[in-house]
């Protein structure tokens, strides 16, 4: 059972792992949205039966990259299983949200509702299918916070913060939850640290391989090439669909 309630976080949290990490307080920035988002967000937030977070992930990171993947979680998705970091699949709904399936039991939809220059905010809502319990139903907030700056070793640098607010809508399942939370935040912490460190994966697959980071897209034939051909400007390789000249 306890495995149970852990998958069960961890699932809905997988649902906007393509949120790519997050440096900051963890919190909703309520005065910046509309009444209506806000009371959305906190029906999350103040009914939370979790509230678990990961701080200080610090990977080497292109801003440019990083940035890119944040505005296209499609994409950043498909990098993922094309570096074989994560099996997650997610797709453009058409109105702003996104459809997403950890394809271990979790799925949703899930949509930016925040962002700026050094946050963004997800809000998710999903279900977790497992053979011990009904299916669950859960909504999650998940606060994004990053920065980036240069190094004293000349490399460029990220760093990142992520805090997630999760809401069970199953009564008896949010009450089993909270009674058993003491005991199963040491394995939830685990998972989001596991979830938070694909986007570190990446990054640095990105920052110290380019041509190898766009080879391996490339042998994904779902990849969108107009995503590869963006990426690799951002990465300054001469083309998207053939690899770039070794230097010398």
């Amino acid at each position: 059972m306890r495995g149970a309630v852990a998958s069960v976080l961890a699932g809905i949290a997988v649902i906007a792992a393509v949120a790519w990490g997050a440096v900051g307080d963890g919190r909703v920035p309520f005065d910046r949205l509309p009444p209506p988002l806000q009371e959305r967000l906190r029906d999350v937030v103040d009914h939370a039966a979790f509230e678990r977070g990961v701080r200080d992930v610090t990977f080497r990171s292109r801003e440019p990259i990083f940035l890119y993947f944040l505005e296209h979680p499609d994409f950043a998705a498909a990098a993922a299983r094309a570096l074989r970091v994560a099996n997650y699949q997610v797709r453009p709904q058409g109105d702003g949200t996104y459809w997403g399936d950890d394809t271990r039991g979790a799925m949703g939809v899930f949509e930016v509702v925040y962002a700026d220059p050094h946050k963004r905010v997800v809000h998710a809502q999903g279900t977790y299918d497992t053979p011990w319990l009904p299916t669950i139903h859960a909504r999650i907030v998940l606060v994004l916070d990053f920065e980036h700056w240069n190094g004293a070793d000349g490399h460029a640098y990220a760093r990142s913060d992520v805090m997630g607010y999760l809401r069970v809508d199953n009564r008896f399942l949010e009450a089993l939850a909270r009674l058993v939370g003491p005991i199963v935040v040491g394995a939830v912490d685990r998972k989001i640290a596991r979830t938070a460190g694909i986007a570190a994966k990446v990054s640095e697959r990105a920052y110290d391989d380019p041509a190898g980071f766009l080879e391996a897209l490339r042998k994904l034939p779902e990849i969108d090439r107009a995503h590869l051909a963006a990426v690799a400007a951002h990465l300054g390789q001469a083309d998207g669909s053939r690899p770039a000249a070794p230097s010398h």
